[in-house]
C-alpha cells in the first residue's frame, strides 16, 4: 500500500512539472493570437535583408552553389567564398557562374542554405 501512495504523488508531480511550461506559455500565446488577428505584423528588417555576391560555381546535380560574397549580416559572416545548399535547382533558375546576385542565406541543421537568390541589377 505504501508503494501505491508514493507512486501517485510522484506521478502527479511529474505531470505538473511537464505541464508547467505549457501552462506558462498559454496566456502569452493567446495574447499574441488576439493581437495578430487585428493587424499583420510588418516584416522584420532582417527578413528583407539580402547579401551581395557572385556565383563562381553551380552544381545542379548536388544542389550546391559556390558564392563569393560580401558580409552576410543575418549570419554574422564576413566576406568569403563558400558553398551553399539549395532546396532544388529551380532556386537558381537561369543564373550561371559569373552572375552578380543578391541572396538570402540561412543556417539549417548546421548547413548553410540559400533560401532566395536573384540577379543583381
Amino acid at each position: 500500500m505504501k508503494q501505491i501512495l508514493f507512486t501517485i504523488p510522484l506521478a502527479a508531480s511529474l505531470l505538473l512539472l511537464g505541464a508547467g511550461p505549457a501552462l506558462a506559455q498559454a496566456p502569452a500565446a493567446a495574447a499574441s493570437d488576439s493581437h495578430s488577428s487585428h493587424h499583420a505584423a510588418p516584416p522584420t528588417p532582417q527578413s528583407a535583408e539580402l547579401s551581395e555576391g557572385e556565383i563562381t560555381r553551380w552544381d545542379a546535380r548536388t544542389l550546391r552553389v559556390t558564392l563569393k560574397h560580401g558580409e552576410i549580416k543575418n549570419l554574422g559572416m564576413p566576406p568569403m567564398t563558400m558553398v551553399f545548399r539549395v532546396a532544388d535547382a529551380g532556386v537558381l533558375g537561369s543564373l550561371q557562374p559569373g552572375d552578380k546576385v543578391r541572396f538570402r542565406a540561412e543556417q539549417v541543421n548546421g548547413a548553410y542554405h540559400v533560401t532566395h537568390i536573384e540577379k543583381a541589377s
